[in-house]
């Protein structure tokens, strides 16, 4: 409830509340990329909404003069109407007008160009979870031809954090005043784990430290290990975070990645997405996504090069499902510290399989698939959606 409560409320009360009264002023002044910056951040807090929760409030929202209890749209009407939001973000957008938000501007700095660029790729992305339940090739394809998606990780859109009281990642902070504590508290699964040493993957010891023997080794969603014995975290046996890495004061919270993008082309030309299936090319954005991944994490430009280079191309691995299985592990590696997209991910491509582990069967039925509405909502507002539990999909699962 504490949880889900904050997310409702961040969206709506904060986060939403404030970008419309941006939009207004910028409205005011006249200033076009002003208005549209906030609108591509709007539309991108909104589909992390819908992924939390599934039918939202949107259309009817923020007008409480005039609505008090404003109707859940369907999560489809969302999506679509993020993209509509999107495309007049980007109409609006004039790279030859200094109007920007600059000085305040922590992800780009003012500069439209980039802004351009993320407003596609996000669209882009919101095109890739319609595409289970819609017809949207066509659209897809677009966006892929006129080839004005992040274009390197040098457009990657993230907020950034500083090593300074007040400015640093929240799980550093936490850190600092935890001394000690996370190291029995973050582990990496079978799920990522296993496909990191199926490759040799050169991001392992930057993710995770390795163990006595030098392995790394998922642990269980049962949670059953070592790590349940261990009198001091250098005995655990499963692959513990790499605090000293992905933990440090100034690591960035990531909105939308180059890698990301690349790895969503691939999976387009993989299915045929509106562009004629081609898992040659599929391998060449693959393999970009791949070696930027790398790189962003730190590991050298040639190593990367050379580990990009060598994993197994996606024609060679016996189908399309097994490419995309390929495609989501890697994008899952790549999300592995945005957990809300890594798990938008699996919801969306079914990758990899889970089930629900035996010890809590009788408790849980089936996977989480959303996240219940804050009970707060349902007491001042009729219009809440009935959901039969957690387990009941989303509009655009498979």
């Amino acid at each position: 409830e504490y949880s889900s409560g904050n997310a409702w409320v961040g969206t709506y009360s904060s986060t939403g509340y404030n970008l419309q009264r941006a939009i207004g002023f910028a409205q005011e002044k006249g200033h076009v990329n002003a208005e549209a910056q906030c609108k591509i951040l709007t539309a991108n807090v909104f589909w992390e909404t819908t992924m939390l929760f599934g039918d939202i409030p949107y259309s009817e929202a923020w007008h409480i003069d005039e609505i008090k209890e404003p109707k859940f749209d369907t999560q489809k009407e969302v999506l679509y109407a993020l993209e509509e939001l999107l495309d007049e973000a980007l109409d609006q957008i004039d790279e030859s007008d200094p109007n920007t938000i600059s000085k305040y501007d922590l992800y780009y700095g003012g500069d439209m160009t980039k802004w351009r660029k993320l407003a596609k790729s996000i669209k882009l992305k919101i095109y890739m979870y319609l595409s289970n339940k819609e017809d949207v090739g066509a659209e897809i394809k677009a966006l892929i031809e006129e080839g004005d998606l992040l274009s390197s990780s040098a457009d990657d859109c993230k907020f950034p954090f500083y090593d300074s009281p007040g400015n640093r990642n929240p799980n550093a902070e936490f850190d600092n005043q935890n001394p000690g504590l996370l190291g029995w508290m973050y582990f990496g699964t079978p799920e990522i784990v296993d496909p990191m040493n199926a490759t040799n993957d050169p991001r392992r010891p930057i993710y995770f430290y390795p163990n006595k023997e030098g392995l790394y080794v998922g642990i269980a969603s049962t949670h059953e290990g070592s790590a349940m014995e261990a009198e001091d975290p250098s005995e655990i046996t499963e692959a513990r975070f790499n605090l000293d890495n992905l933990f440090k004061s100034d690591y960035p919270d990531v909105i939308c990645s180059y890698p990301e993008v690349m790895f969503y082309v691939a999976e387009a030309y993989v299915r045929g997405l509106g562009v004629t299936k081609d898992l040659t090319k599929a391998d060449e954005y693959f393999k970009k996504g791949l070696e930027a991944s790398c790189t962003n994490v730190g590991v050298a430009a040639a190593d990367a090069k050379t580990f990009a280079d060598g994993v197994p191309a996606l024609s060679t691995l016996g189908g399309d499902e097994k490419a995309i299985e390929a495609i989501a592990a890697q994008q899952r590696i790549e999300m592995m510290m945005r957990p809300l997209e890594a798990w938008s991910e699996q919801r969306r491509t079914d990758y990899p399989k889970l089930e629900v582990p035996e010890m809590i069967r009788t408790l849980y039925t089936d996977l989480i698939s959303r996240w219940p509405y804050p009970s707060r909502e349902s007491l001042v507002n009729d219009n809440v959606p009935q959901v039969d539990g957690i387990w009941t999909k989303m509009w655009f699962q498979k």
